[in-house]
């Protein structure tokens, strides 16, 4: 299986049982990666009976693509209507409640399918509601930006808090190599700092496995090693915005997200960085700021990352083993305490869903330090026992400097201060980002450390 892991086709609407001991299942049926793909989805639709579908755009996607693909149905005898997801006043769309009732608001009884005409907030909005409703959801990128396509959870902000909710995936993704390619160069490069933040998210997946025994697929794996090396591959190509340079990376963004559909999660593709991309989000949003892209976010956030790696990396098994026992010694270790301080201190009014994400919500009050896994007696003397494993995991992960340039090379920003995250709100992240989701990550192997 793992000679197939950097195709599509392989896997569109395969059931199996991997090495990794379960059974996977791929319910995307079909994939198009062309010039014209836009054509196709008339077609596809009409040949499985979907004969009445419900195109979602926001105002520059349904210029860019909608009104052609609405056109296309009609030209095919196939009732479509489009529902155009209105801007807050800030002129902003983000994947929240008022979106998502938006939508519910133009679904009707006839409805079998929903066409998502858009990059990852309108795929997020529509593959929710088409799960919460039972229809049929198609994929229509407009732009290369996001792994989140081809996946079935949906990031949502729900009361300020960025979590994600079992979705749908698409039944088909209907990507357009010309319209893909007239996006903006700024949303390319977001696609490509996506991508490149796996090399941080699979170590992370590592040392989950490494230190707690968490589920670990090879085959997933190297699916996103194959997404990634196809853009790493690529780089100049998509740098420039060539029909070949987004056919790569597209089709890079595509095995991220099936790995993501193999495992039922997104351990494959999202760690710490995507967790500091999360909070810079919900912070953001709680100073009324305008939106950052999501993928410029995460490559920032993996050169972040990939300091904290080479750091790790470059201490010995002895020199390791001391860091544990100092802090141990002196009373700065990871505690049930210490990261409900730290939560509440650091989230403010959303601080209660954060607790209840790590497992220290109200029912955990009195819970022991056992039940949480990142403040688990045993884990200091597991960090010291298995360092050298650990210490080939950091290794893995490319300098930062080689990350920030090759983000420098696709058009993107690198560093913090690009995208407008003054200092202090790095340190913050840096100390609390690591709780937003409720996984084993390099921020938290550093409280150790």
């Amino acid at each position: 299986m793992l000679e197939q892991a950097g195709e599509i086709q392989p896997w569109l609407g395969a059931s199996f049982v991997c090495g990794c001991g379960q059974e996977h299942t791929v319910p995307i049926r079909s994939v198009v990666i062309e010039r014209g793909a836009l054509a196709a989805l008339p077609p596809y639709a009409a040949e499985r009976g979907y004969s009445e579908l419900l195109i979602v755009a926001d105002r520059r996607t349904m210029e860019a693509a909608g009104e052609e693909l609405l056109q296309r149905c009609k030209a095919a005898s196939l009732q479509a209507q489009a529902c155009v997801l209105a801007e807050d006043e800030r002129g902003e769309l983000a994947a929240d409640e008022r979106a998502i009732v938006q939508l519910m608001l133009h679904m009707t009884p006839g409805v079998q399918a929903i066409a998502a005409v858009g990059s990852g907030t309108i795929h997020d909005i529509v593959r929710f509601v088409a799960h919460r409703t039972g229809r049929v959801f198609l994929s229509v990128p407009t732009a290369p930006s996001v792994d989140g396509f081809a996946s079935v959870g949906a990031p949502l902000i729900i009361g300020g808090f960025k979590q994600t909710i079992p979705a749908s995936a698409p039944e088909a993704i209907f990507a357009d190599l010309q319209l893909l390619a007239r996006a903006p160069q700024a949303m390319i490069a977001a696609g490509f700092g996506d991508m490149l933040g796996k090399y941080t998210a699979l170590a992370d997946w590592q040392l989950g496995r490494e230190l707690f025994g968490e589920p670990y697929c090879e085959l997933a794996a190297e699916m996103t090693r194959q997404g990634l090396a196809l853009c790493m591959d690529h780089a100049e190509e998509i740098a420039a915005g060539t029909e070949l340079g987004v056919r790569k990376l597209m089709e890079g963004l595509t095995l991220s997200g099936i790995s993501m559909l193999l495992v039922g999660h997104s351990r494959p593709a999202s760690g710490g960085e995507h967790h500091l991309s999360h909070f810079w989000e919900m912070r953001f949003i709680q100073q009324r700021r305008r939106a950052l892209l999501h993928g410029a976010k995460v490559g920032v956030a993996a050169v972040q990352m990939a300091a904290l790696y080479e750091a790790a990396a470059g201490l010995t098994r002895e020199a390791a083993a001391e860091a544990v026992a100092a802090r141990l010694a002196s009373g700065d270790a990871p505690s049930v305490e210490r990261m409900r301080a730290q939560i509440e201190a650091g989230y403010g009014t959303i601080a209660q869903q954060v607790l209840a994400e790590n497992g220290l919500g109200a029912a955990a009050d009195s819970a022991p330090a056992a039940s949480v896994p990142a403040a688990s007696p045993q884990l200091p003397q597991r960090i010291a026992a298995r360092w050298d494993a650990i210490r080939e995991i950091c290794r893995s992960v490319p300098s930062p400097q080689e990350l920030a340039d090759a983000l420098r090379r696709a058009g993107g920003p690198a560093a913090a201060e690009e995208l407008g995250i003054e200092p202090e709100l790095l340190a913050e992240s840096l100390r609390v980002a690591k709780y937003v989701r409720n996984r084993y990550t390099i921020m938290r192997l550093c409280e150790w450390l």
